[in-house]
């Protein structure tokens, strides 16, 4: 007999889950898998988003650092405009006449009788500013000694990327 009610108390003093604790454990554990798979997905979005505008970064720079190199060459300008400016600059078989212009969303450069060459895309602005030697504003195409540049662009999602500026001196001919 002792023996009997040592396996009966002990199988009654045993403890186990009931199936509405395990049912409540799964919601419970199914809710912070999806709290945790939505913070992954924003992880993931954000990464995409900074990869894009970090190409576009880069993209701007080059364009940038590609506009600078033809406007430092030029030794005159002539025709200058708020988003375009053709200039001349020296070859070694003579002169050509070039220009930078902003064609709907694209950044272009045209040298000599080529086809223009696109620089960059998602421009919203190609600003070009002009100034005589004494550092005003001028309009007068043989005064203008230096163009600071501004180049505004589309980054990812459509949102506007800090503007990127530049200034050049333009050579004088003697």
């Amino acid at each position: 007999m002792n023996m009997n009610s040592t396996i009966k108390r002990h199988t009654s003093n045993e403890k186990a889950f009931t199936l509405i604790e395990v049912i409540v454990s799964l919601v419970l554990v199914g809710i912070l898998a999806a709290i945790a798979g939505m913070g992954l997905s924003k992880i993931a979005e954000g990464y995409t988003f900074a990869r894009q505008n970090a190409a576009t970064t880069q993209s701007a720079q080059i364009a940038i650092a590609r506009i600078v190199k033809e406007l430092s060459a030029a030794t005159s300008i002539t025709a200058a405009g708020a988003s375009s400016v053709t200039y001349t600059r020296p070859e070694s078989s003579g002169s050509t006449t070039n220009t930078i212009d902003l064609n709907g969303s694209t950044v272009r450069v045209k040298v000599g009788a080529d086809a223009a060459v696109p620089l960059i895309g998602n421009a919203t602005a190609l600003t070009l500013a002009y100034f005589n030697a004494a550092g005003t504003t001028t309009a007068s195409l043989p005064d203008i000694r230096r163009i600071d540049i501004s180049l505004t662009l589309n980054g990812a999602n459509g949102q506007a990327l800090p503007a990127f500026t530049n200034t050049i001196y333009i050579q004088q001919v003697y």
